[in-house]
């Protein structure tokens, strides 16, 4: 009997599908969380993922934080000051 193996993870399109169905407010919320406060999300998380992940809470742990990385780059809200004119 043969071991079936599952292939591997797109991580890529599991955070973008994560993302795509989250609103701008769940985003910009995200985004704005202190790292230590992500673990109070692992469970949503877990729960979404969780066909896509074979139930593995450390594969769950790296989407959060892919998603929350991503989330800083592109929806966290900055003090923008005007510049100067000349």
């Amino acid at each position: 009997m043969k071991h079936r193996t599952n292939p591997p993870l797109d991580m890529q399109r599991i955070v973008a599908d994560i993302l795509s169905g989250m609103s701008l407010k769940e985003k910009s919320l995200i985004a704005n969380m202190d790292e230590k406060s992500l673990p109070y999300l692992q469970y949503a998380f877990d729960v979404y993922i969780s066909k896509d992940a074979d139930d593995d809470p450390q594969t769950g742990r790296e989407i959060m934080k892919r998603v929350w990385q991503t989330l800083q780059e592109t929806h966290r809200i900055r003090i923008v000051r005007e510049r100067a004119k000349p």
